[in-house]
């Protein structure tokens, strides 16, 4: 059977719990990581009213972790440290909320073509990994990489391989493969990630942003009709996230899942 979870980026999460209740499956929570300034704020008054709505859930939970201007691999050993302090909040959130994946963007800049970049970078993502696995264990979480402008899948790939945990694996946003990466099929995507592959966020888009649009939008660019298919048919299927905050939009692509694994042998 095949492992769903719904997200949400609101701080009040009722509506989106009692949803997942009603179709019976998982939630992410992401205000946590797209309010970053709550971190500084009161957000265990916010944990334990999420605490208090999940306290019955049956379903998968999982969070998703701070992004925006944060620095991995930084050189800047201030911007690591600050980056660091972020993310251990956010196991620690994880850990209060019963959420057993954790997503974080490693945040690869693309755009630097510099020899030797790549290998550096990775080096410097494997120490702050590294850095959070005795924690990610003692709290019984696994962190997930999610590609966003990676745009190869070895980038992700290489940092798991080599912190070489199992409180790290990989999160495979399908859209962003669609919109960031090199001109690669989405094959080779799950082909090399497939053996550390948790996690996935689906939507759709129109190939110009990241919309998050449902599956089967109007003019999506994204063939769920083929990926659907072979994400559940990996050894191992990885929960997926229907990464879309519309209710609306989220009813609508259940129905088409459903739709689609009616008509897989």
């Amino acid at each position: 059977m095949e492992r769903i979870a719904i997200a949400t980026h609101q701080r009040d999460i009722a509506q989106h719990v009692a949803f997942a209740q009603d179709h019976h499956t998982g939630i992410e929570i992401q205000i946590y990581g797209y309010d970053p300034n709550l971190l500084d704020g009161d957000w265990p008054g916010l944990v334990a009213r999420h605490k208090s709505l999940l306290r019955n859930f049956a379903g998968e939970i999982a969070l998703h972790g701070v992004f925006y201007d944060m620095n991995t691999a930084s050189i800047d050993r201030q911007i690591v440290a600050l980056t660091r302090k972020r993310y251990l909040t956010n196991l620690h959130i994880a850990s209060e909320l019963g959420a057993r994946h954790v997503v974080f963007h490693a945040n690869y800049l693309h755009v630097i073509r510099n020899p030797g970049f790549t290998e550096d970078w990775t080096r410097r993502q494997v120490d702050f990994f590294g850095g959070l696995i005795e924690t990610a264990q003692e709290l019984d979480v696994v962190i997930t990489l999610e590609n966003m402008w990676e745009p190869r899948p070895d980038i992700i790939a290489s940092v798991i391989e080599q912190v070489d945990s199992p409180h790290l694996a990989a999160c495979l946003d399908v859209g962003h493969a669609h919109l960031y990466s090199d001109p690669i099929p989405f094959t080779a995507w799950l082909e090399r990630l497939s053996g550390h592959l948790v996690h996935c966020h689906i939507n759709n888009h129109r190939g110009l942003y990241d919309e998050h649009l449902p599956l089967n939008a109007e003019m999506g660019i994204v063939d769920y009709d083929t990926i659907l298919p072979m994400l559940w048919q990996l050894p191992q299927p990885p929960l997926i996230c229907l990464e879309m905050d519309d209710l609306g939009y989220l009813e609508r692509s259940l129905g088409y899942m459903q739709q689609v694994r009616a008509a897989t042998p």
